[in-house]
C-alpha cells in the first residue's frame, strides 16, 4: 500500500506539471526503465531463469553483428535502405497513385529511402548477409514466398512493396536491442554499434521533408498539411513505426551519444537533443493530424508517436512550447478533428464482451496496443491503465475467440495464430506495481496456460520483458472454460466440448458483414479436429491489392451457399448452449454434456450446426443448410493434400475434368483450378487425408443426396500463409486446398436442404461407422448414425412446429431432436428449443413453449436438464412435470 500511496503523489505531482506547463527535467533512460532499476533488472536476469534466458537470446541475435561492427563498421550500415547516391540524396519525394513517383534535392548527408509502393507483394527480404551494399537505386534481393522457387531474384525499387520498410525496421531493432545491451553492460561495443546505425538514420530524417502528394491518392496533400492518411516515412501512418526503435535507441543511449556526437553535427553546430527533437516532433505533429480517429487506425497511430513523445524535453526546451507535457494530453484526453483521446477509443469496447468491433486479429492487437503503451506512460507518470476498468475486461475477453491451441479463430481480415498473450504479462506488472495481488493471480493464470499450451514462452520475450515483467506469483494454470460464447456485433458464435487438443470439439457458426475488418462470409461455419480448424476460412492473400484478395476476402474463402445472402443482421432461431448477449458474452448454463447446437437464419438462408459427443474421444459435426432459391452452390474448404470421393457402399465416383465450372456465381470463381466433376443424386461421401503428419489425419464428409446435383472437386488458392494453423503446414501458400462444390439446380435448398455429417479422426480410429437417412420432407430432416461403439442416434431437424414421426416409436416436434442409444439400450434425450420428444418409453415435453432440454442415463440414475418446466416421461413411472433446472436427479 506504501508503493501505492507513493505513485499516486507521483501521479498529481505530474498532472499538475503537465497543467501547470512547468519545466521539469528530463532523465535517460525514462521509457521502460530507469537508472535506478538496472540493479533490480540485473538480479532479474541472474536469479530468473527466464530473465536470464531471454538476455543470452538477445545477445545470440546482436553479438555476430557488434562484434563485425568493431572492423566493419560500414557492412552493417551500408544495408539500410538509403537515398545513398551523391546527387540523388532526396530531401522531397513525390508520390503519385500512393507510390513513389519521384524525388528532388540533395541533402548533405544520405537520406532514408522511403519505401517504393503502399502496397505489397509476395516478395520477403533475403537474409541480411545476403542484401546488397549501398544501394544506389533501390533494387533489392528477395525470395518470392508464394513460388516454389526460393532463388532470390532482384526486384526494382518501385516493386519491392514492403521490403524497405521491413529492411530497415530489422537494422533499427539489432541497433535497439544493442543500445539496451549497452545500458546493461555498460560495454562500449554496443554503443557504438547501436549509435552508427542511429546516426545514418537520425541525420537521414532529419534532411527529409515528408513526402508530397499532389493529387492527393491518399486523400491529402502530404508535405506538413493535415488530411490523408500518409505519414512521415510511409504511406500510412499507422505503418510509421521506425519511430519506435529511433526513440529506444535515443532514450538509453543518450549520455553516449551527446559525448560522442556525430561528426556532422558539428558541421551544423548541433547537438542530439535538439536534431533528435526536431525529427521526433515531426513523426508526432505528423501523427496527429494524419491516419484515422476511429477503429485500429487511430489506436495503431497513437502506439507509434507515444514514445518520441516520452522521449522529448519538457515544454520550456522548445521555441514553440511543445515538449513531453504538452503532447501527452493528446492521448489521455484531447480529441481532435483528426484522433480520439483514450477516454473515447476505450469506448470502443463492448460493455458486455469487452470486444473491440473489429476481427478478432485486429481486436486483439488493440488491448495489447493500448496496454502496452500503458507502460512507458506509468513510468512517465501517468497512469492510463487504472481507470480504465474495460481493459481487464477487453484482455480476457480475446481468451473467448481461441481454440484449444490457443489460436485466434479466423474470421475477416486476420490470419490466425496466436493472441499476444505478452498483453497479460504487461497486466501482471501493472498489477505487481499496484499491489493488486487479485488481479495479477488472474494474469499468472493466462501466462501459465499460455505456457502449458505451447503458445508462450518467457524464454524468447524481448529486452522490454526484461524489464518489465515480473516473477508468477502463485496461480493456478486452467482458464475458465465456456461451452458458448456469442458476439452479436460480430454475427459469430463459438461451442466447445472439451478444450484439449487431441479431444475436444469445437465450431464456429457466423453471418457476413462488411467493414471493421470483417468480410461478407455469408452463412459461414468452420469445424475442429487435433486442435485444428479444419475447414478454416482462407486467409493466405499478400495484401489488400492482391489479385487473390478477391477469393479471400470474399464469400468465395468461406464455407457457405452461394449465391445469395454475403453479409447483414442475422437471426438467431435456437441455441444451446445459450448466451444472453445483453449481459454476457458465455453462456451461463448448459443443457447437455454430449449435445449442443445453433441454428441461424439470415435473408434467404438457414443454417443448423450441431456437435454430438460419442465418447471422451470422438464425435461429429451435422450441417443442415437450407437456401430459399432454386439453384445454390454449397462450398467446403477442407484441410487435406488427398480427396476422394465415393457412394454409400464405398465405391469410388468417377469425376471427369472438365474446363471450368459453369455459371460461376462470383467472380472468384476463375480462382478454382483444374476442376474435376461427377454428375450425382444419391448420398455419397468424401474423405480428405492430411499425410503431412503422423498419424496422417483424416476428415469424412457424408452427404444425403438430393436431385439435380452436380459435385465439383477443385484446387482452390491456399489456405494460409502461416506455418502453425494447420496441421503440418499443410494447405499453406503456395499450395492448393481441395474444395468441394456441390452443385443443386432446379431444386429449393430450402425445401431439399444440403444436409452433411463430418467427423475428424486420426489414421484408424474413425468411430462412425454408418449414416442414413430416415426421412427427408419439406420441413424436416431426420437422419441415424451409428458408431463402432455400438451406440447410435437418430437426429431430428424442423422448421415448422408439426408433429413428425421419422421412426418406429420416435416422435419430434421442435428445432433439434436427438435420440441416442447403446448396447445397453436407452441413453438419452434431447430436445433442441421444442415442444416433444419421445423414443418408446422415454419422453420429454415442454409445459409452456418451447424449451431445450435433456433426460439422461448415467451410472443407472436418470438426470434431467431444462430451461423451463418440464414433463418426463419414463418406464415404470407415472408422467411427472419438474421445474427448470440443470443436472438434477430424478430417481
Amino acid at each position: 500500500m506504501v508503493s501505492k500511496r507513493i505513485a499516486l503523489i507521483f501521479f498529481i505531482s505530474l498532472s499538475f506539471l503537465i497543467q501547470a506547463g512547468s519545466t521539469f527535467a528530463q532523465i535517460h533512460p525514462c521509457l521502460y526503465a530507469k537508472n535506478e532499476d538496472r540493479t533490480a533488472i540485473l538480479a532479474k536476469i541472474k536469479n530468473e531463469e527466464w530473465a536470464k534466458k531471454a538476455w543470452e537470446n538477445l545477445q545470440e541475435k546482436i553479438n555476430p553483428y557488434v562484434d563485425r561492427h568493431q572492423s566493419d563498421p560500414e557492412w552493417i550500415t551500408s544495408r539500410l535502405a538509403m537515398y545513398w547516391k551523391d546527387g540523388e540524396r532526396y530531401t522531397q519525394c513525390y508520390i503519385k497513385k500512393q507510390n513513389w513517383d519521384y524525388g528532388e534535392g540533395n541533402a548533405p548527408v544520405p537520406t532514408v529511402r522511403l519505401p517504393g509502393m503502399r502496397t505489397w507483394n509476395s516478395y520477403i527480404n533475403v537474409p541480411l548477409e545476403d542484401r546488397l551494399a549501398y544501394s544506389e537505386n533501390g533494387d533489392m534481393l528477395a525470395i518470392d514466398r508464394a513460388s516454389d522457387d526460393k532463388t532470390p531474384v532482384l526486384v526494382p525499387y518501385k516493386k519491392t512493396g514492403h521490403m524497405v520498410r521491413a529492411n530497415n525496421g530489422e537494422i533499427l531493432k539489432l541497433a535497439e536491442n544493442a543500445a539496451f545491451a549497452y545500458w546493461i553492460t555498460q560495454e562500449d561495443k554496443y554503443a557504438k554499434f547501436s549509435a552508427d546505425i542511429f546516426w545514418t538514420w537520425l541525420l537521414g530524417t532529419y534532411y527529409m521533408n515528408p513526402p508530397l502528394d499532389p493529387q492527393q491518392s491518399t486523400n491529402g496533400p502530404g508535405g506538413y498539411k493535415p488530411g490523408g492518411i500518409m505519414g512521415f516515412y510511409d504511406y500510412e501512418q499507422i505503418h510509421d513505426d521506425r519511430q519506435i526503435n529511433a526513440a529506444i535507441i535515443y532514450d538509453f543511449l543518450y549520455d553516449f551519444l551527446n559525448e560522442h556526437p556525430a561528426e556532422h553535427l558539428k558541421s551544423i553546430k548541433k547537438d542530439v537533443t535538439e536534431v533528435a527533437g526536431v525529427v521526433f516532433k515531426r513523426f508526432i505533429d505528423l501523427g496527429l493530424i494524419r491516419g484515422g480517429k476511429r477503429g485500429n487506425w487511430n489506436v495503431n497511430g497513437f502506439k507509434n508517436i507515444i514514445p518520441s513523445i516520452l522521449v522529448l524535453e519538457s515544454n520550456d526546451f522548445y521555441k514553440d512550447q511543445k515538449g513531453k507535457e504538452h503532447y501527452i494530453p493528446y492521448y489521455t484526453k484531447i480529441t481532435t478533428d483528426y484522433h480520439e483521446a483514450l477516454p473515447g477509443f476505450i469506448k470502443n469496447f463492448d460493455d458486455v464482451t469487452g470486444l473491440w468491433p473489429e476481427s478478432p486479429g485486429y481486436a486483439s492487437g488493440m488491448i495489447g496496443a493500448i496496454v502496452k503503451m500503458g507502460m512507458p506512460l506509468y513510468k512517465s507518470g501517468v497512469n492510463t491503465i487504472g481507470d480504465n476498468s474495460l481493459l481487464q475486461k477487453a484482455a480476457m475477453a480475446n481468451l473467448g475467440w481461441l481454440d484449444a491451441r490457443g489460436n485466434l479463430v479466423v474470421v475477416g481480415d486476420m490470419r490466425g495464430g496466436p493472441t499476444d498473450l505478452a498483453v497479460f504479462d504487461n497486466m501482471l506488472t501493472y498489477y505487481t506495481w499496484e499491489g493488486d495481488t487479485e488481479n495479477a493471480k488472474k494474469m499468472a493464470t493466462v501466462i501459465r496456460k499460455g505456457i502449458a499450451s505451447g503458445q508462450y514462452n518467457r524464454n524468447e520475450i524481448d529486452w522490454k520483458g526484461i524489464c518489465l515483467y515480473e516473477a508468477l506469483p502463485d496461480s493456478g494454470d486452467e482458464l475458465p472454460f465456456h461451452r458458448a460464447a456469442y458476439s452479436e456485433h460480430h454475427r459469430h458464435i463459438i461451442m466447445k466440448n472439451g478444450n484439449s487438443e487431441e479431444n475436444g470439439l469445437m465450431f464456429t457458426l457466423y453471418g457476413g458483414s462488411k467493414g471493421g475488418h470483417l468480410s461478407p462470409n455469408g452463412l459461414a461455419m468452420q469445424f475442429y479436429g487435433d486442435g485444428y480448424a479444419l475447414n478454416p476460412d482462407a486467409s493466405a492473400y499478400e495484401s489488400y491489392w492482391s489479385k487473390d484478395a478477391a477469393y479471400h476476402r470474399e464469400i468465395t474463402g468461406s464455407n457457405t451457399i452461394m449465391p445469395g445472402y454475403t453479409k447483414g443482421e442475422i437471426t438467431i432461431n435456437a441455441m444451446d448452449p445459450s448466451v444472453d448477449a445483453s449481459n454476457s458474452f458465455y453462456n451461463t448454463a448448459e443443457t447437455s454434456a454430449t449435445c449442443s447446437f445453433a441454428d441461424i437464419s439470415a435473408a434467404e438462408k438457414r443454417r443448423l450446426v450441431a456437435m454430438v459427443r460419442t465418447s471422451e474421444t470422438s464425435g461429429y459435426y451435422v450441417d443442415i443448410f437450407r437456401s430459399n432459391q432454386a439453384d445454390n452452390d454449397y462450398l467446403q474448404h477442407i484441410l487435406g493434400d488427398a480427396v476422394s470421393l465415393a457412394d454409400n457402399s464405398g465405391n469410388l465416383l468417377k469425376l471427369g475434368a472438365v474446363d471450368s465450372i459453369s455459371h460461376p456465381y462470383h467472380r472468384a470463381y476463375s480462382f478454382f483450378k483444374n476442376p474435376v466433376k461427377v454428375n450425382f443424386d444419391k448420398d455419397f461421401q468424401g474423405t480428405w487425408t492430411i499425410n503431412k503428419v503422423r498419424p496422417s489425419l483424416k476428415t469424412t464428409m457424408w452427404m444425403m443426396g438430393q436431385e439435380n446435383r452436380e459435385i465439383y472437386v477443385v484446387d482452390a488458392p491456399p489456405s494460409t500463409l502461416r506455418s502453425d494453423i494447420t496441421p503440418g503446414m499443410v494447405n499453406r501458400s503456395p499450395q492448393t486446398t481441395p474444395t468441394l462444390i456441390v452443385r443443386q439446380s432446379n431444386n429449393n435448398a430450402q425445401e431439399h436442404p444440403f444436409v452433411a455429417v463430418f467427423e475428424s479422426y486420426n489414421e484408424g480410429e474413425k468411430s462412425v461407422k454408418e449414416i442414413s437417412k430416415l426421412l427427408n420432407s419439406d420441413k424436416f430432416v431426420a437422419l441415424s448414425v451409428s458408431s463402432k461403439d455400438g451406440s447410435s442416434q437418430i437426429i431430428c431437424n424442423a422448421i415448422d412446429n408439426e408433429l413428425y414421426e421419422p421412426a418406429s416409436g420416435l416422435t419430434f416436434q421442435g428445432i433439434l431432436g436427438i435420440a441416442s442409444e447403446n448396447r445397453d439400450g436407452f441413453q438419452y434425450l434431447y430436445l433442441g428449443k421444442g415442444k416433444s420428444l419421445t423414443k418408446g418409453k422415454y419422453s420429454i415435453e415442454a409445459v409452456d413453449g418451447a424449451i431445450s432440454a435433456e433426460l439422461k442415463l448415467m451410472d443407472g440414475k436418470l438426470y434431467y436438464s431444462s430451461d423451463g418446466p418440464v414433463k418426463i416421461s419414463v418406464p415404470k413411472e407415472k408422467t411427472k412435470v419438474y421445474p427448470a433446472g440443470y443436472q438434477i436427479c430424478i430417481d
